[in-house]
């Protein structure tokens, strides 16, 4: 069983958040990088803790392209509980479909309940802060997408401040099991050590192997102080 894998490192490294890779393999030994071109290693064992960030649109088919053959594959991973962190655009391609301003919809692997509308032309970027259980979550947004789930699908973060999933949500991102979709941005793993470790317990992973624990918290409990404030916008 690997502890770690990052699917597609070189298309999925927007936004700085390879730094949730580097974080990962700074974690544990015992991780695997998935080139777009090579067969994922969950297909074959089982891995503790998945993570795929976010690429270009481009990218997104590419990468529906080859995660496509894996697609029961990846349902029974979820059903059965394993940790899938999906950062940015790059949990879009798990929902039904993408439809762009123009009509043209580019449908998706169809694994959760919701779907994706697309307009180039306005490009939203800022702040989320909210509440996952009992924890905090504070990160940022830029995206050009409005996520809509469906009846009775879960979602992750409640927010208190900030950019939701779309104009009438009170929520961002998609959660099934341990699978977290989000457009979170930050890179997030870091920026909430809290929810990390949360992760890492469930996962099976030493959260005494985060490097600089202590720092990461004493950062956290800065910047959600720093975002309560009401000079703190949202843009």
């Amino acid at each position: 069983m690997k502890t770690v894998e990052i699917l597609y490192p070189e298309i999925c490294n927007l936004f700085g958040d390879t730094g949730n890779a580097r974080f990962l393999k700074a974690c544990t030994d015992d991780y695997v990088e998935t080139a777009l071109n090579d067969v994922p290693a969950f297909v074959n064992e089982d891995v503790k803790l998945i993570y795929f960030g976010p690429m270009t649109e481009n990218n997104q088919i590419r990468a529906m392209e080859r995660l496509e053959p894996y697609k029961e594959r990846i349902c029974e991973l979820i059903d059965n509980g394993t940790i899938f962190i999906a950062t940015g655009n790059s949990y879009e391609i798990f929902g039904k479909g993408i439809t762009d301003s123009n009509g043209a919809t580019t449908p998706c692997m169809n694994i959760l309940d919701f779907t994706v509308s697309r307009d180039f032309m306005h490009r939203e970027s800022g702040l989320i802060m909210g509440n996952w259980k009992d924890l905090e979550i504070v990160g940022f947004k830029a995206t050009f997408t409005s996520v809509y789930p469906g009846e009775g699908v879960e979602t992750f973060v409640n927010v208190t401040k900030g950019m939701t999933m779309n104009p009438e949500s009170k929520c961002e991102g998609i959660v099934k099991n341990n699978f977290f979709g989000t457009a979170l941005l930050g890179p997030m793993l870091i920026l909430n050590p809290l929810f990390t470790k949360k992760i890492f317990e469930t996962a099976g992973i030493p959260s005494e192997n985060i490097p600089f624990y202590k720092e990461m918290v004493d950062a956290y409990n800065i910047r959600v102080n720093e975002f309560k404030q009401s000079q703190i916008g949202i843009h």
